[in-house]
């Protein structure tokens, strides 16, 4: 991808998201949220396409990437009001369906669209499947890991801000309990992200958050989450409860470990 083509897309997402205007303060500070996202996901997969010696077209096209990743969130959110995939659509698929209809992709060379559209397609699934073209699984492995650096940042400042100034879809609409089930917390224990469904409290996704830990790619994804103290700042969001603790301990030997290695 070249530079030229990188600056169309960038300058059509910017017009793309000036169309979204929440009714309220509150359903604003939603849609900016995003807009802020997209930017710091670039910001930090750019960070990470430099670790990996990429060339300046592919530096380019992981850059477009992380600018088309969370274009369906807006659609999302203007039609049914929440981030939440479950209680909606998958936000990935809304993406493709609003890339292909802007058509801001039609002059990249069919390779460069082809691996967009399915890193865009493949940043939030649970795991990525196994037979994948190297070149998307390398592709869509550096968006996951810029996804999730960034997505830490959100849900910290979001849980440090007072109630009012919070973006309240960072939530998925969960109730606050104070608790993690036990379920999730068996599954991070035992060295597994836990599957959305067993997610019944915001404390549950905070719990979520913290291992996704297991499923970052690259050194420099975790330089950088330790670098950001986002481990420990995550953990200190948790519920003071021996479940609890248990959990961040095996995470953090998890992250101690991959650093040593880097």
């Amino acid at each position: 991808m070249t530079m030229e083509q990188l600056h169309r897309i960038s300058d059509w997402f910017d017009s793309f998201v000036a169309t979204f205007c929440g009714k309220t303060t509150a359903e604003q500070r939603n849609y900016e949220l995003k807009i802020v996202h997209t930017q710091q996901v670039r910001v930090c997969s750019e960070r990470l396409s430099a670790s990996l010696n990429f060339t300046p077209e592919e530096r380019a096209l992981a850059a477009a990437i992380a600018i088309c990743h969370d274009v369906g969130r807006f659609p999302q959110y203007q039609r049914y009001g929440t981030f939440n995939d479950a209680a909606s659509t998958n936000h990935a698929t809304l993406a493709l369906q609003t890339l292909k209809t802007a058509g801001v992709l039609s002059s990249l060379a069919a390779e460069d669209r082809s691996v967009l559209l399915a890193a865009v397609a493949l940043h939030n699934v649970f795991i990525l499947p196994p037979e994948l073209d190297p070149l998307v699984r390398r592709f869509a492995m550096l968006i996951r890991d810029a996804d999730k650096l960034d997505i830490w940042r959100v849900m910290i400042e979001n849980c440090s801000a007072a109630p009012d100034k919070r973006a309240s879809a960072v939530f998925l609409e969960l109730p606050e309990t104070g608790r993690c089930s036990r379920q999730a917390l068996a599954e991070v224990v035992a060295g597994r992200m836990p599957n959305r469904e067993l997610l019944a409290s915001v404390d549950d996704i905070k719990l979520l958050q913290l291992s996704w830990a297991y499923d970052l790619n690259f050194s420099e994804s975790f330089r950088i989450m330790n670098e950001r103290n986002y481990l420990e700042s995550l953990a200190n969001l948790l519920p003071e409860e021996p479940g609890c603790r248990a959990a961040v301990e095996v995470v953090r030997a998890f992250v101690l470990a991959r650093l040593a290695e880097s």
